[in-house]
């Protein structure tokens, strides 16, 4: 019994020693998007819509993964940068109605979480 004892002892002891490191907890989580650019609160939440609504199609940094893949949407870097009224209410309408390419957002986005996409589009 007490040969049982040691072996299972042993046996635990190298489980543990031996268990990768990739599947020990990570300090902190990994990202590859660095937030506290300099963004206020309302530019944070329409940068977090943009990366889960927007940025497949318009991110260029997206096909760096696939670079044959075909661009889907254009990249929107400077778009609303020193944008007049305008092109804002056009961005907007865009965004609710949709494009022949892309689709609207209307029953999708409140008019709060448009106003805070837009907000972020004003940075790029």
């Amino acid at each position: 019994m007490k040969d049982l004892l040691n072996l299972f002892n042993i046996f635990v002891i190298v489980c543990w020693l031996t268990v990768p490191i990739h599947l020990q907890p990570q300090s902190k989580p990994a990202s590859s998007f660095e937030s506290g650019s300099g963004l206020n609160d309302q530019q944070e939440k329409g940068q977090g819509l943009f990366l889960q609504r927007c940025s497949l199609c318009h991110l260029p940094q997206a096909r760096r993964f696939v670079p044959s893949a075909p661009r889907l949407g254009p990249d929107l870097t400077g778009l609303l940068k020193g944008a007049g009224v305008q092109k804002e209410t056009a961005i907007r309408e865009i965004i609710l109605k949709g494009s022949p390419r892309m689709p609207g957002f209307q029953y999708g986005l409140s008019a709060k979480e448009i106003e805070d996409l837009v907000a972020y589009l004003k940075t790029l």
